[in-house]
């Protein structure tokens, strides 16, 4: 019994150390800063905040609606050790200052979610049900929604795509797919209830979006790839000015990948201005006694965002590619 006794101890005070040694390395950042960009004409009525991973907010003064839109962004120990809720409160606190900050009344057309991780769509629904917002995105997607008593006719299931109306801009859901990481892969079958593990988020489809607006033409204008994945030709035939481009765990893949990534979601659309977005540690704040808090890149364990970074450098260099890396609260104008 004193031996069964002292192994357990042992065990769980290994298990101890490892858990810590997990949080630790999940807290350490690469050294990063961003160059403050110099100011842009203010007076375009396209614009789009930009809030951390892929999310993002969009309006042209009529219509306003979000990509994602997570901003629970919970600390590592509570992703690793216990089960996700939407924190209802920061959320609302976001939004707030999403809507002062482009001046713009307290009112959302729509949500579309890239795919079903938790940092995409765990707060999606909340934000839907709080705003009598249109909800879009996959089967799996749909499922979280139910799990979180979102009514039926506030959610689109966008199956293989589509296109989504939301005031003058028209936004076509074009299927993707995720980085292939660890993370990948799986579908939510059934209404998954809060609070819920992180890992019970699945992916389900993963979307890009083509993002069109009369006030800047017939055309599509942008790209947003949420993830760092793509399906060979989901771009043919398209042609945009300006691309988000999500980088999150590209720098442990290898180079020919990165090359590939690029050449789908820039080379092949013409577009000539890059903005990279899920760069950053999505288990840290956007504000902090209501005040905006600088992103810091994903930590070492997860990613290697500077050399992703001198590598994308690089490539939008050859290619005469204007290549910027946004920080939260940023607002780009069209």
């Amino acid at each position: 019994m004193r031996l069964l006794r002292i192994s357990l101890t042992v065990l769980t005070c290994t298990v101890l150390i490892a858990v810590g040694a997990l949080v630790f390395l999940l807290q350490t950042h690469p050294d990063f800063s961003i160059t403050e960009r110099p100011a842009q004409p203010t007076d375009k009525a396209v614009r789009m905040l930009f809030l951390g991973t892929s999310s993002m907010a969009w309006t042209d003064g009529q219509s306003t609606w979000l990509v994602d839109g997570f901003f629970s962004r919970q600390p590592v120990g509570e992703v690793l050790l216990s089960r996700l809720k939407v924190e209802e409160g920061r959320v609302l606190e976001v939004l707030d200052e999403v809507f002062r900050r482009l001046e713009i009344p307290a009112a959302l057309s729509g949500i579309v979610v890239a795919h079903s991780h938790y940092d995409h769509s765990l707060d999606a629904p909340f934000l839907a049900m709080q705003f009598g917002a249109r909800l879009y995105g996959s089967q799996s997607t749909w499922q979280i929604a139910q799990g979180q008593n979102l009514p039926a006719m506030q959610m689109e299931v966008m199956q293989q795509g589509g296109v989504a109306s939301l005031g003058q801009f028209e936004l076509k859901l074009v299927l993707s797919a995720h980085a292939p990481t660890g993370f990948t892969g799986g579908f939510n079958t059934q209404p998954l209830p809060l609070p819920a593990r992180a890992l019970s988020f699945k992916e389900g489809l993963s979307y890009s979006f083509v993002v069109s607006h009369p006030a800047l033409g017939p055309a599509p204008f942008a790209l947003i790839q949420p993830s760092a994945g793509f399906l060979p030709g989901q771009n043919k035939g398209l042609t945009v000015n300006t691309v988000f481009l999500g980088t999150g765990g590209l720098g442990k893949l290898d180079e020919q990948y990165m090359a590939d990534y690029w050449q789908e979601m820039v080379v092949s659309t013409r577009a000539k201005k890059v903005y990279l977005i899920h760069w950053d540690d999505f288990t840290q704040p956007l504000l902090a006694q209501g005040k905006p808090v600088a992103l810091k890149p994903m930590p070492r364990l997860l990613d290697d965002f500077p050399r992703s970074l001198e590598l994308l450098k690089m490539f939008s260099k050859r290619d005469e590619v204007d290549l910027q890396v946004l920080n939260a609260w940023e607002i780009i104008y069209f």
